[in-house]
């Protein structure tokens, strides 16, 4: 098909921000609140990541040549410096989890498998259609993130590093939401394509996130208490939860026309650093 016109893109900068967090202050295996089935889903989504964000990059730098609007290309470097950063940051997480006994290892080759399927099986179209799908997914939690910092990320220091790089990773995750996205619709526009890529996303997420999950406990030989079940469940499906927030969020990228600046998050934006003054000052670059 031909490819379709291309569409406006974001008029704010997308800055890739080199930052120092401090691993070594991650000292509990199960630092989310105690709780091993909440510190395994952090475990889960952090695992995710370096591998992720390195798919999400190839299939955006596949069309790179091919756009021709210049903020579009601007925006496309950035999205790059900044999951490349993310991917690194996130190594640097998941090492410190194997350090505190976390078979981490186990479920990145789950990771690594489920890409590695992608990659063999789906058209570099199809591949654009899965990242920006997933790029909702992320910008999504990230706005909860921001929003909720009253849930909490871990027992201890406030300045945990979890808190700390989930902070920066959500902000950065919103600025950059709409960049695979905009290469899709400027070099592929199947609308029926990406919608129903997109129903298979949001459906296997939280599958892939819980039985990463199930073989982290499992080799830990870890079996939660009733609290912590009765803990996480308010967590995900609790008034204003993990889950039951973000699914209608996820249900508006279904409908036919939709673009992620219609969601308005740009308050978080120019507010993160005002509201986290702290994660702000590790910035090195």
């Amino acid at each position: 098909m031909t490819a379709a016109q291309p569409v406006p893109t974001n008029e704010r900068p997308i800055k890739p921000r080199r930052m120092d967090f401090d691993m070594s202050l991650l000292r509990e295996k199960y630092f989310f609140r105690g709780n091993p089935i909440l510190s395994t889903l952090m475990y889960a989504l952090s695992a995710s990541f370096p591998d992720g964000e390195r798919f999400f990059i190839d299939s955006v730098r596949h069309y790179q040549k091919g756009i021709q609007d210049p903020a579009l290309v601007d925006q496309i470097r950035g999205f790059i410096g900044q999951e490349a950063h993310h991917s690194r940051i996130h190594e640097d997480f998941n090492d410190r989890a194997k350090e505190l006994g976390v078979d981490m290892d186990t479920v990145d080759r789950q990771f690594k498998r489920r890409l590695a399927f992608a990659r063999k099986r789906f058209t570099p179209a199809q591949q654009l259609a899965i990242t920006a799908a997933l790029e909702h997914v992320t910008a999504t939690l990230a706005q909860w993130t921001l929003e909720n910092p009253e849930m909490g990320m871990g027992t201890g220091s406030e300045h945990s590093p979890l808190r700390e790089m989930l902070v920066w990773h959500a902000m950065e995750e919103i600025e950059h939401k709409a960049v695979a996205f905009d290469v899709y619709r400027t070099m592929v526009g199947n609308e029926k394509q990406r919608i129903a890529i997109a129903r298979i996303i949001f459906r296997s997420f939280w599958l892939q996130m819980g039985l990463a999950q199930i073989k982290l406990l499992w080799a830990d030989r870890k079996l939660p208490s009733l609290r912590d079940i009765r803990e996480a469940w308010n967590f995900m499906w609790g008034k204003n939860g993990f889950r039951s927030w973000s699914a209608p969020e996820f249900k508006r990228y279904l409908k036919p026309g939709f673009h992620p600046n219609d969601i308005d998050q740009s308050h978080l934006l120019e507010q993160w650093s005002d509201n986290y003054p702290d994660v702000a000052a590790l910035q090195v670059g």
